[in-house]
C-alpha cells in the first residue's frame, strides 16, 4: 500500500467526508526517476490547488481574499503517515483479510483492522488488488463510520505527464507553502508530560509546551497556553477527531489535547497532563 502511494503513476477523483465535512479532490500523481510529483484540486468551495515537487508542497488560491492559511491538505488516511508497515503494531491492532469487494470499477481487498483494547479507533482498508493503493477505508467506532475516504473513479498507467501536475491556476494566484519548516523546530526539553497514555504511543516530537504522539496509525497532540481562567472548558469531535480543552486547577493554563482518539480516551489523557519538574 506505501509503496503503492508513492510509485505509481494515477490520475482520479476522491471524496473524503470527516463529520458534517465533506470534500471532493482530484488528485493527479506522478513518480519519475525517484522523485513525486503530485496536484490535488479541489473541487469543492473556493477554488484552490495543492502541487507536490517531492519534498515541496505548494498551496495556490484563486483568490487571495478568500485564501485560509490555516488548513490542512483533506487526505484522511490517503498520506504517507499512514502507511506504515501494519506488522510492526500487531500488539496493538488485530489485521485480517475479508475477501475482495468492487471500488470505482476495480477488484479491491478489503482489510479490517481492529484495536486489542477500546482506547481507540479501527478501520476497515479497501486495496487495489493488481497495484495495492488504497481505494476506500473507514475510520470506525465498533460499528460506527466516522469518516470515510473513496476514490470515485481512477486510472493508473504512464499517461500521467508533467505538465498535469503543475498548477493551472492563473499567474496572479495565490501561493504558500505547506511545508513543515523543520529547520525551525527546536529539540527542547517539554515543560509538561502526560502521566498517562494509551498502550503503543510513542513521542514524535516535543517542545515547551507542545507534544505529539503516534501508534503507527493514530496520532495524538497535547497542548498547553496560558489561561485567564474565563475560557470555557470543551469537549467536541469532528468525525474521528476528539477535541478535549481543559483548565489545570494548580497553575493558570489551559490544556487541549487533540487526536484521532475516543472521547474517553482523549479525556483521561487530558487529565493526566501536569508540569515537568528537572
Amino acid at each position: 500500500m506505501g509503496t503503492s502511494l508513492r510509485e505509481q503513476n494515477y490520475q482520479g477523483t476522491f471524496t473524503y467526508m470527516r463529520g458534517s465535512q465533506l470534500e471532493t479532490i482530484n488528485i493527479v500523481h506522478q513518480y519519475n526517476e525517484g522523485e513525486e510529483h503530485e496536484r490535488l484540486i479541489a473541487l469543492n468551495g473556493a477554488a484552490r490547488e495543492v502541487v507536490r515537487d517531492d519534498g515541496e508542497v505548494i498551496c495556490y488560491h484563486a483568490d487571495k481574499a478568500d485564501a485560509d492559511l490555516d488548513h490542512n491538505v483533506p487526505l484522511g488516511p490517503f498520506s504517507a503517515a499512514f502507511n506504515e508497515k501494519l506488522t510492526n503494531y500487531q500488539q496493538l491492532y488485530r489485521v485480517t483479510l475479508h475477501g475482495t469487494d468492487r471500488i470505482a470499477g476495480r477488484t479491491a481487498v478489503k482489510l479490517q483492522i481492529l484495536p486489542i483494547h477500546n482506547d481507540r479507533y479501527g478501520y476497515q482498508l479497501w486495496l487495489d488488488q493488481e497495484t495495492g493503493l488504497l481505494l476506500r477505508s473507514h475510520l470506525m467506532d465498533h460499528n460506527r463510520v466516522l469518516e470515510l475516504f473513496q476514490f470515485a473513479t481512477i486510472e493508473f498507467g504512464d499517461a500521467v505527464v508533467s505538465a498535469e501536475v503543475a498548477s493551472r491556476l492563473s499567474e496572479d494566484a495565490f501561493s504558500h507553502r505547506l511545508t513543515p519548516d523543520t529547520a525551525k523546530v527546536g529539540v527542547a526539553r517539554p515543560d509538561w508530560r502526560a502521566t498517562w497514555l494509551p498502550d503503543g504511543f510513542r513521542p514524535t516530537r516535543a517542545m515547551d509546551d507542545r507534544l505529539h504522539f503516534t501508534d503507527g496509525l493514530a496520532t495524538l497532540s497535547i497542548f498547553v497556553e496560558r489561561s485567564t481562567g474565563h475560557e470555557p472548558e470543551m469537549t467536541t469531535h469532528l468525525g474521528g477527531t476528539s477535541v478535549i480543552v481543559r483548565r489545570l486547577k494548580s497553575q493558570p493554563v489551559q490544556i487541549t489535547v487533540v487526536g484521532e482518539i475516543p472521547l474517553d480516551t482523549a479525556k483521561r489523557i487530558a487529565e493526566s497532563v501536569e508540569p515537568v519538574i528537572y
